[in-house]
């Protein structure tokens, strides 16, 4: 029984060794790797911007951020006007 268990592991072995080693692939050549890096960072930097700006514009649309802004603003105002009465 062991034997008709040792024998196809054994054509399997012997027929990948015989098939011999991988093709070699070709490694990046380090300058092509640093000519490559400013295209990537200025890839990166424009989708960061992208997104920034996309983040910006949703919270400026906001219901509730420009109310609250309004608030603030009314509020400092208010707080200007009573200094500036107070200390004049």
């Amino acid at each position: 029984m062991r034997l008709l268990i040792s024998l196809p592991v054994l054509i399997v072995v012997v027929a990948m060794a015989l098939e011999g080693p991988p093709p070699a692939q070709a490694a990046p050549d380090l300058a092509s790797t640093f000519e490559s890096i400013p295209d990537k960072l200025k890839a990166f930097g424009s989708a960061l911007e992208d997104k920034a700006r996309a983040a910006i514009e949703h919270i400026k649309e906001k219901e509730i951020l420009t109310k609250t802004r309004a608030w603030f603003s009314e509020v400092f105002g208010k707080a200007k006007d009573t200094l500036k009465t107070t200390f004049a």
